[in-house]
């Protein structure tokens, strides 16, 4: 999604905190009340309780709990919050804010697939996408146009081996950088067995879907139909070996693409063509400083307003990396390391003005940390913590 310069928004600003609620496996926590609801104080970026309404929305209708909401998508027109759902039989909920900017549940679809790490709806509004990262898929669920789930139409999957060639498992060749030649000596390796879709997120135009793997440390992208949501087509990239393709980050101009690489802890450029949904890989770039020997895994990324840098998460080394993009040729420059103030950040997202970014922490961080976005490029810490056990995942509505 490309992103605007800073600006004042009208009216409050709402923000919601998707969580693990259960935990299942070590890394989750499973500290979490559900999805966690606050508006945000425009002049500070603070994070405050929702006059009359209740902390989180913890239930998925009569009596059952939300399951790991731990990944968040705005409707890009309807006042309509989506949640995946991250365990094994996974699902997506549906959510309506109200007028005071509260949660009401809404509904629950099955996904299809299992664990869906991240989620993400069509610009049209008429799809969300889910990458499950289990069962190495995606899925595409149809929406009515008042937001809620299409129950006439079942989620449709779309295996990642399937795309791109289950014979060799979508490797890479011989002449890439191997495990071993990482410049900063780590051991962050897993879930190479076979595909691990871990993002999935149209192309700024929505002509585009595209997919990282993390398990096939690779870039699908599926030409969409806007009319019938099928994907087809393919096309994939390649990155580093056993790098690990996590989340991605396009550029305002739509043709520069920055994936973070969770097990390299490296960010690879590429180039997008929006006409053929080609993307190039152009360089990797270490997201550590310069020396730095140790293991430490690479989370979210997000374009900071008007295109000039973008910054991405790094887990056990706890740090935002900043990065200057060249504005002639888009190559990323890193400029240095922040603290952020928690225990491995997850994800980190702005909110509508761009003045302010979040960091989720959920593995024993269980807070989101506030840093107001300069108009060079830096990001400064504001000094504060909002409590959230196992914070995911943050998005915002105004």
């Amino acid at each position: 999604m490309a992103t605007p310069a800073q600006a004042t928004t009208s009216g409050p600003v709402y923000a919601y905190v998707g969580t693990y609620s259960d935990g299942g496996k070590p890394w989750r926590g499973g500290r979490g009340l559900g999805v966690h609801q606050f508006v945000v104080d425009g002049a500070t970026g603070a994070l405050k309780p929702i006059p009359g309404a209740p902390p989180a929305v913890a239930s998925a209708g009569s009596d059952a709990k939300l399951r790991n909401p731990a990944s968040l998508a705005r409707h890009p027109t309807l006042p309509m919050l989506y949640a995946a759902n991250e365990f094994e039989a996974g699902s997506v909920s549906a959510f309506r804010i109200g007028a005071n900017g509260a949660l009401s549940f809404v509904a629950e679809m099955p996904c299809g697939g299992k664990d869906p790490a991240h989620l993400s709806v069509h610009p049209d509004g008429r799809y969300v996408f889910t990458a499950n990262y289990a069962s190495g898929d995606v899925s595409v669920i149809a929406l009515r146009t008042d937001g809620s789930f299409d129950t006439d139409r079942a989620a449709v999957v779309y295996k990642d081996v399937a795309a791109c060639g289950a014979a060799t498992l979508c490797k890479p060749g011989a002449d890439v950088v191997p495990l071993a030649a990482r410049s900063h000596e780590g051991f962050a390796t897993s879930d190479h067995d076979g595909p691990h879709a871990h993002m999935v997120q149209a192309d700024p135009a929505g002509n585009f879907v595209l997919v990282a793997d993390l398990g096939l440390d690779r870039v699908i992208s599926y030409r969409f139909d806007r009319a019938t949501g099928v994907l087809s087509q393919p096309s994939t990239v390649a990155v580093s070996e056993s790098s690990g393709a996590r989340h991605f980050a396009f550029h305002p101009n739509g043709k520069w693409v920055y994936l973070v690489n969770e097990e390299a802890s490296t960010i690879a450029f590429l180039r997008y063509d929006g006409v053929t949904g080609v993307l190039t890989l152009v360089s990797e770039t270490s997201a550590l400083p310069a020396g730095f020997k140790g293991t430490s895994y690479a989370s979210g990324i997000r374009m900071l307003p008007g295109g000039t840098h973008f910054v991405s998460l790094n887990r056990l080394h706890d740090s935002i990396s900043i990065f200057k993009v060249d504005a002639r040729t888009g190559a990323p420059t890193l400029v240095r390391e922040e603290w952020t103030r928690g225990n491995y950040p997850r994800s980190c997202t702005l909110e509508p003005s761009g003045r302010f970014l979040y960091v989720c922490h959920n593995k024993q961080g269980d807070n989101v940390t506030i840093f107001r976005v300069k108009k060079n490029g830096d990001v400064q810490f504001t000094g504060q913590y909002v409590a959230v056990g196992s914070a995911a995942a943050i998005e915002f509505s105004s």
